[in-house]
């Protein structure tokens, strides 16, 4: 199988700049993230009771959990996204590094998609981004035959940072370590810095049962952390940022 998860930190950095107000701020947390061959989920099924592609349990892949066209299963969904963007359209097997729905609740920030080529090789990556607090999602397709990316925020993601910055992300594909580096730019101004760095651990009932039992609850720790320190940047009289679409209905 080659599904597995990946276990290790999450680290954001904010930088006191103008495009910050001045306020830095700085945490990390332990993280540990299913990696799913998106072909391989009903036998990851078949290996742990409490997975499930069809019903609620304690681990749930909910189609709907995910962004795109919700009428055609997700694999189909990131393979018409690369498409979109001008790519050939792909055809060998995607991966996605995320959480699923855990003990009934899913909120993730960043759901990575890796797109292989029928020899395995990575081909694309596609970034699916969802905003707090309001729920909307954009997918940014890469080229992974380039080491490095920068590319326009097309997003509203967070309420204490503006819209007038680009991203700058590498995503070298998944093997016995896991990175991804996602940062903020605006101009050469380093505003904000994001990363993971991770160890695989291979798929299997034990390691799955750590996700049920262990881990019970990854997922609401998601969202309590971003409310925790969404509070701690307000204390720090961070600059609240009001959502673009707002304003052009003010200006209506």
């Amino acid at each position: 199988m080659k599904s597995s998860i990946y276990q290790g930190w999450v680290r954001h950095k904010r930088f006191a700049t103008e495009a910050t107000g001045g306020v830095a701020h700085e945490f990390r947390y332990a993280s540990t993230m299913p990696y799913l061959f998106l072909d391989e989920l009903d036998h990851i099924a078949a290996l742990h009771p409490r997975f499930s592609t069809t019903r609620p349990d304690a681990l749930w892949f909910r189609r709907q959990d995910f962004g795109g066209d919700v009428s055609v299963d997700l694999a189909t969904s990131i393979r018409n996204e690369v498409a979109a963007a001008g790519y050939e359209r792909p055809n060998g097997p995607i991966a996605m590094l995320a959480h699923v729905r855990t003990w009934g609740f899913l909120f993730n920030p960043l759901a990575t998609f890796y797109v292989f080529d029928e020899h395995e090789a990575l081909t694309h990556v596609v970034l699916e981004v969802r905003s707090t607090p309001w729920l909307q999602r954009h997918r940014y397709v890469l080229d992974a035959t380039s080491s490095s990316h920068r590319f326009a925020k097309e997003l509203h993601v967070s309420p204490f940072l503006t819209m007038d910055h680009d991203y700058v992300c590498t995503v070298p594909a998944p093997g016995e370590h896991l990175a991804l580096h996602l940062g903020n730019r605006r101009g050469e101004e380093r505003v904000f810095d994001a990363s993971l760095s991770m160890q695989r651990v291979a798929m299997t009932t034990s390691s799955l049962s750590q996700l049920v039992w262990r881990r019970p609850f990854a997922t609401y720790g998601v969202t309590f952390g971003i409310y925790r320190e969404a509070l701690r940047l307000w204390r720090k009289r961070a600059p609240f940022i009001t959502h673009p679409n707002k304003l052009r209905a003010q200006e209506k």
